[in-house]
């Protein structure tokens, strides 16, 4: 196995995001591992990160596109969202230039690597992203990168109209089949394998490292069931074709609305059977029982 640092500097990069926060949390949970916490923000954010600062975490004011941001970090978490992921090439070399060893890009999602979702058209800038990575290592002895594959946000299910539930309205829209098989992650959890995983010595001579470790697999019609006992009221269901939400994506590109064609290509995706996370999974490589269906739901309501 390769050597890994004892106590590593870690800087969180887009902290104020979904899952963001936990992050920040279970890293103070685990301060004492950490030689060093911090948040990178621009300074009409830095007001948000107040209680994180509090609790001893430095907020390095900046640019994702500036080494100086990054010196005396070993490892940056990268949380960039759909509008700057294209801008992920430019952080990595910034990182790179400040000294930093290992690179977190943001995946936190799909197993992208299977061979449907090479053209897809929402996972295109984190192509980019990966192909840059393997070049830089490739380049940089020493430098690593980790991909956490992890299905897809029991939170971001329930909370945001993304995938198609309205709580408020009790209903339901999907675009494929609800028997279609998902895997379903919390972000508490996700957090808790990321930041475990960064002690995780590199197996020698080996670069790039895939962790998948999503809670478990559940179908479409399992989540709403579950969330529909829980909520004590049974919620309307409109199911669609897969075929509708391209032709509504193919629409939102012709007319130049770049969110719109995404949350439709993400609609589209969701649908997929390669949003199940193959197996091996690496879950049993930590020390903690993730939350089931039930108990992740609970947490979000």
């Amino acid at each position: 196995m390769s050597a890994s640092i004892a106590f590593p500097a870690v800087i969180v990069v887009g902290a104020s995001g979904n899952l963001g926060p936990f992050i920040v949390q279970e890293l103070l949970k685990q301060k004492v591992k950490f030689s060093r916490i911090g948040i990178l923000s621009t300074p009409e954010k830095r007001a948000k990160f107040h209680t994180a600062a509090k609790y001893g975490v430095d907020i390095v004011l900046g640019n994702y596109r500036d080494a100086k941001c990054y010196e005396g970090f070993d490892v940056v978490i990268s949380f960039a969202g759909n509008s700057i992921l294209a801008d992920q090439p430019q952080m990595i070399d910034a990182a790179i230039n400040a000294g930093v060893t290992h690179f977190y890009p943001s995946e936190f999602g799909a197993d992208i690597s299977q061979p449907a979702f090479l053209q897809e058209r929402y996972f295109q800038d984190k192509h980019l992203t990966r192909q840059h990575l393997r070049k830089r290592a490739s380049e940089i002895p020493g430098f690593v990168f980790t991909e956490m594959i992890i299905g897809a946000f029991a939170e971001t299910f329930i909370l945001s109209d993304v995938f198609g539930l309205d709580r408020q309205g009790r209903t339901f829209t999907y675009y494929g089949d609800l028997d279609d098989i998902k895997s379903i992650s919390s972000m508490e959890d996700t957090a808790k394998y990321t930041v475990d995983s960064i002690l995780l010595p590199f197996e020698a001579e080996i670069t790039e490292r895939t962790l998948r470790v999503p809670n478990g697999n559940y179908t479409v019609r399992e989540f709403v069931e579950v969330l529909s006992d829980l909520d004590n009221t049974q919620y309307e269901t409109h199911v669609f074709s897969v075929s509708d939400a391209r032709k509504q994506q193919e629409s939102a590109r012709l007319a130049g609305s770049t969110d719109l064609e995404l949350a439709f290509s993400l609609k589209s995706l969701f649908s997929s059977p390669f949003m199940v996370v193959p197996k091996p999974w690496q879950n049993g490589i930590f020390n903690f029982k993730p939350k089931n269906l039930t108990e992740m739901i609970q947490g979000c309501i």
